[in-house]
């Protein structure tokens, strides 16, 4: 199995990023949930070439509906026929005052059997009160669970990708 390093990147197109903190900032004082799909370079890197945006949630909280599975399933479709994988999922934590890209232990639930079927899958967290915060990508962080290769296991563990907004 190949697994990624700590050290690979997260490639964002521009498109995908306003995609996805348009989205946010429609929504700016309830969660957001959406995913995106895109490549896995041969250095491990991953490039995120599309996203779609999916539901606004609560102030605190938003989750994927049985609705929504119906509704990517024709994504899935027409991004693999452009080689498109999907690589991972992206959601806003929009509260003011104070840094709130982060993981929750909520968002290491959705992340953890994921990435176990994906080693690539990654998490996107954005925030549109965080744009200009010069400790972020404009706004948003890349995430993925730690893999321990001396035991061979997915750990709960969050480690920040660096990323990279092209």
């Amino acid at each position: 199995m190949n697994i990624p390093k700590s050290t690979n990147c997260v490639h964002l197109n521009i498109d995908s990023y306003h995609t996805m903190m348009n989205f946010a900032k429609e929504n700016p004082r309830k969660e957001i949930i959406g995913v995106f799909f895109g490549k896995v370079c041969e250095n491990g890197d991953i490039t995120v070439l599309e996203s779609y945006s999916f539901r606004v949630g609560r102030h605190t909280e938003v989750h994927f509906n049985d609705s929504d599975y119906e509704k990517i399933l024709p994504i899935i479709k027409d991004c693999a026929t452009r080689d498109l994988e999907w690589l991972g999922w992206f959601h806003s934590h929009p509260f003011k005052r104070g840094d709130h890209i982060y993981m929750s232990n909520t968002d290491i639930s959705y992340q953890y059997p994921a990435q176990i079927q994906n080693p690539y899958w990654t998490a996107i967290v954005c925030n549109p009160h965080q744009i200009k915060d010069q400790s972020t990508s404009r706004g948003m962080r890349a995430f993925r669970l730690y893999f321990n290769p001396d035991e061979l296991k997915l750990t709960t563990k969050v480690i920040e990708l660096p990323l990279i907004i092209e």
